[in-house]
């Protein structure tokens, strides 16, 4: 029986045409969803590999996440914390039978809970659920890539590496706060972009990956995934044959001038 491997090389020697990708890949709807996900999580690119980043960078980012400041009035008693509203204090002062230990204080509060972070948690939650979710056919190819050593390796592999580092950072203490959005706006993107943080712009790149993947399932987006990464999955599974020669087709896409 041949495997996905010695499929892809017999279609890639004998030759494999597919007119229009895109319709093979949008007319059955449940290949679209998961063909997409599998390869937004098998990507190895610079910038988009997913894996890389929840191991390397994610741990950082969780030590640096951007907050913002606001100021509460908040009572005192014999201590001073922040700046003192005084109009508050001595008002706060008369209807306490004239206490002057009391203090009516702006401390500075800071809070987890900005868009930025929003964007990130909703990209975490929402690759947990990809990985749950994706067919267990699909999660038991074979995944060969330009940058492994060897360049064949399991699929199962990557995703139990990432799901292990995506619950442990949402289990992380900081992320208890931050809301998880509907839906990701404009507004979360910037200021995510526009962060100081160079590490929040990863995490918009990684969401638009997932729009064009995951959502849209977009071939245009898929085939420079498949420049370096290629899924071979068994070819007598559901989807297998049809998975291979697209990867084929997608592989010698890149090549084209």
């Amino acid at each position: 029986m041949a495997s996905g491997r010695d499929q892809f090389l017999h279609y890639l020697l004998q030759g494999v045409s597919i007119a229009d990708p895109q319709a093979v890949v949008t007319a059955d709807p449940g290949l679209a969803r998961a063909l997409s996900a599998a390869y937004l999580l098998a990507d190895t690119r610079n910038g988009y590999d997913i894996l890389a980043f929840v191991r390397d960078t994610l741990p950082l980012l969780l030590r640096q996440l951007q907050r913002s400041t606001r100021r509460e009035r908040v009572t005192y008693q014999g201590q001073i914390r922040g700046r003192v509203d005084w109009p508050a204090t001595t008002k706060m002062r008369l209807q306490n039978e004239v206490n002057p230990a009391l203090y009516v204080c702006r401390p500075p509060l800071r809070q987890e809970n900005t868009p930025q972070n929003q964007l990130l948690k909703y990209v975490l939650v929402t690759l947990e659920n990809l990985i749950r979710d994706l067919p267990v056919e699909l999660q038991m190819a074979e995944l060969w890539t330009a940058v492994s050593d060897p360049s064949s390796i399991p699929f199962t592999q990557r995703l139990t590496h990432m799901t292990f580092h995506l619950r442990q950072a949402l289990s992380h203490v900081r992320l208890h706060g931050i809301d998880v959005p509907d839906v990701i706006s404009t507004h979360h993107l910037s200021k995510a972009q526009s962060s100081k943080n160079e590490m929040y712009g990863v995490v918009v790149g990684l969401y638009g990956q997932y729009e064009q993947l995951a959502r849209r399932h977009n071939w245009e987006a898929l085939w420079p995934v498949m420049s370096q990464t290629l899924l071979l999955p068994d070819p007598t599974i559901p989807w297998g044959d049809t998975c291979i020669r697209l990867a084929v087709v997608g592989f010698l896409r890149t090549r084209q001038p």
